[in-house]
């Protein structure tokens, strides 16, 4: 996301006079639509690069996992379909799109942890080799961090030290378009004219009753709270995040756990 804290200085700013304060609410006006544009370009160059999920099948053995897996992936692809979509349907494509990405990613987080867990135990049974002190430590303090961005919901979450496994990479690849499409939905939710950042509010609010367990949702509904003007949605935002869930809770491990 964009830098909160020059639209933060630019709403705060006192203002001397009625002239001076209808500047700087244009300002602001402009300020904001000089980011969307800004994000609507990045979003286009984005999806043109044609990101994919790559294959899952390598990774996943449970058919549940491969429907994940394939349901993102389809969705996916018809964002990537309409690279220069208007906004309006824009939305209509993110929706499903972030839904299946968001459980596919914290499915794959899942599947890392039990696949380290499994390491340690076959190690100690002298099934096979216990990964070196260096490279076990590498990815416990990886894993540990992923945990962290995922509780606390930040989008730019440090670069993994996990190894090139199927499910480490596939992984990665999930969390990474996750992040992407939360952050189209952002650019309309912060930085679009009042009624698309309406119709992007009802978009995330129906999306997160159906995936509550959700951080990074939250987390862009606290920004998207931060920076909003308009009293009544700045109210709503507030609102909708204030009930999401506690920032440490754990999600949910089963494939099909919303």
């Amino acid at each position: 996301m964009l830098s909160l804290a020059s639209c933060r200085h630019e709403d705060r700013a006192p203002a001397p006079s009625a002239s001076a304060s209808a500047a700087g609410k244009d300002f602001t006006v402009h300020a904001r639509e000089r980011h969307f544009q800004e994000e609507l370009a990045r979003a286009t160059a984005r999806w043109q690069t044609k990101p994919s999920l790559g294959d899952c099948a390598p990774a996943l053995k449970e058919k549940a996992d491969l429907e994940l897996c394939q349901a993102a992936a389809s969705t996916l692809a018809a964002i990537i379909a309409e690279p220069t979509a208007t906004p309006e349907r824009e939305l209509i494509l993110l929706a499903p799109g972030a839904l299946a990405l968001a459980r596919l990613s914290q499915r794959m987080r899942y599947l890392s942890l039990a696949e380290l867990a499994q390491r340690h135990v076959a190690g100690d049974a002298g099934v096979a080799p216990v990964p070196s002190a260096s490279s076990a430590a590498r990815t416990l303090a990886a894993l540990s961090q992923l945990h962290k961005g995922q509780r606390s919901g930040h989008p730019e979450q440090p670069a993994l030290e996990l190894d090139d496994g199927p499910i480490s990479q596939l992984m990665q690849r999930s969390i990474r378009l996750e992040r992407d499409v939360i952050r189209d939905f952002g650019a309309y939710l912060e930085y679009g004219p009042l009624p698309l950042r309406r119709a992007t509010f009802d978009t995330v609010k129906r999306l997160r009753a159906e995936h509550p367990q959700w951080p990074a949702l939250d987390h862009l509904l606290r920004e998207a709270a931060v920076l909003e003007s308009d009293a009544d949605l700045k109210a709503d935002l507030r609102q909708l995040s204030a009930s999401g869930a506690p920032p440490r809770a754990r999600p949910a491990q089963s494939a099909e756990t919303k």
